[in-house]
């Protein structure tokens, strides 16, 4: 069996504290309306103790060899807070959890936290993204625990020794494909060129922004249903309630709106990849927000989703970036989510191994992918970030904006609960 490596967003992930001043941290919230026990808590901490959240990334013992993924024991203990949340408390408490730190290369991997509110119980696992994406996250929690302990590890020298051969034969055969493609292809050459030139001072940068946050029940068939109505699906009246935040809000969207649109790279449940997404952008105008169809959104958002393949994360193919140097690895990154004006990401239906937690049944999760300790204007473009999950017949939506053009979380809850309005949807804020 081989070992299970780093790939190129992996490592521009774990990166990504000296790139753009931030890391960015995944979240995923239930919400139950009974109580979890303690004793229900401290056994889905040892669970996922066990499985794919609890690993760290060791250097190769041959040069060329990617970093190997290896179990690790998490140093993050299960965090019960003593007090009762409110509606008032909620989402500072969510706040403070994904912004307790877990630092890259520490032994602190992952973080479940736990408070009452009312007669339930919120749950909070936040996991650094460069250990795994949503998806990712959301296959670990259902995985059942290993049965007789893991597996045993492959030769590391073997292994390390078969993947530098790989890296360097993919690289020859793909590098020459490509340099193929490039010769023909000169707007692809400039964006090279351009990543090659921009090494140099750092231009000066403001402080990080933490983004404010709304967390909104919708029904889901309601959704579908006005979705439908405008010649929509439910994933596009998502990407244009997204587009029609920023446009509302940002300035600069005056000319066009670039929502990044996460899409799954994962081929099967096997797929060990900490991280197999990429993020398409979609163009899509600017102006005021756009209340009246969905068939334009649906065609251009269909038109980007055709023809993904296995795309990369960098400019260059994967395997020779793999093998550059650090000082121009760092700068041939295809442009991602944090250079698109808003990022929306459906999960879809979350799987039922993820909603039964602790021994209890969710009415509601949520999901927020965000920057920590925030985002800082100046290195990325993103302003926005929705994620949208569905529970039953309930859809939760989490909406984060920076605080520069949305203001605090309660001026961005009614902002988002008049955009749904807009729409024909009612929306319950949290708890």
């Amino acid at each position: 069996m081989k070992a299970d490596r780093l790939n190129s967003t992996d490592e521009m992930l774990a990166g990504a504290g000296g790139s753009l001043g931030s890391s960015r941290i995944v979240q995923v919230l239930w919400r139950f309306p009974t109580a979890v026990s303690s004793a229900a808590l401290r056994g889905e901490w040892a669970r996922l103790n066990s499985g794919r959240l609890s690993r760290g990334a060791v250097p190769a013992l041959v040069p060329g060899a990617r970093r190997r993924w290896v179990a690790a024991h998490n140093a993050e203990p299960l965090h019960e807070s003593t007090r009762v949340l409110t509606g008032k408390t909620v989402t500072e408490w969510m706040d403070e959890q994904i912004r307790a730190p877990l630092p890259v290369g520490s032994d602190a991997l992952w973080r479940l936290a736990a408070a009452r509110c009312g007669s339930g119980t919120i749950v909070s696992l936040t996991v650094p993204h460069f250990r795994s994406d949503g998806l990712g996250v959301f296959a670990a929690i259902a995985a059942p625990r290993p049965r007789g302990g893991p597996p045993p590890a492959p030769s590391m020298l073997g292994d390390d020794i078969g993947d530098a051969l790989g890296q360097v034969a993919h690289a020859v055969i793909n590098s020459a494909h490509w340099i193929a493609r490039l010769s023909a292809d000169r707007p692809e050459r400039d964006r090279v060129r351009a990543a090659l030139r921009s090494a140099g001072s750092p231009a000066p940068a403001s402080e990080p922004r933490f983004f404010v946050s709304a967390v909104l029940d919708l029904d889901a068939a309601r959704w579908h249903e006005r979705a439908e109505a405008r010649g929509g699906t439910v994933n596009s009246l998502f990407v244009e309630i997204a587009a029609n935040l920023v446009r509302a809000r940002v300035p600069r969207a005056g000319d066009a709106v670039t929502v990044g649109i996460p899409t799954n790279l994962r081929r099967s449940a096997a797929d060990g990849r900490a991280n197999a997404l990429v993020v398409v952008p979609l163009g899509l105008p600017g102006g005021t927000p756009q209340y009246d169809d969905l068939v334009g959104t649906r065609r251009e958002t269909k038109a980007v989703l055709r023809d993904i393949g296995d795309a990369s994360a960098t400019l260059v193919p994967e395997p020779l970036w793999h093998l550059l140097p650090a000082r121009y690895s760092t700068r041939l990154k295809a442009p991602g989510g944090q250079q698109t004006d808003v990022v929306a990401s459906n999960f879809g239906p979350v799987p039922d191994g993820v909603v039964c937690f602790a021994g209890a049944r969710a009415d509601s999760i949520a999901v927020r992918t965000m920057n920590v300790p925030g985002l800082v204007p100046e290195k990325a473009r993103l302003r926005a970030s929705l994620c949208l999950s569905q529970v039953g017949d309930r859809l939760t939506v989490t909406v984060t904006g920076i605080p520069d053009q949305f203001g605090d979380a309660d001026a961005l809850t009614r902002l988002a609960v008049d955009e749904f309005a807009r729409w024909g949807l009612a929306a319950r804020c949290w708890p």
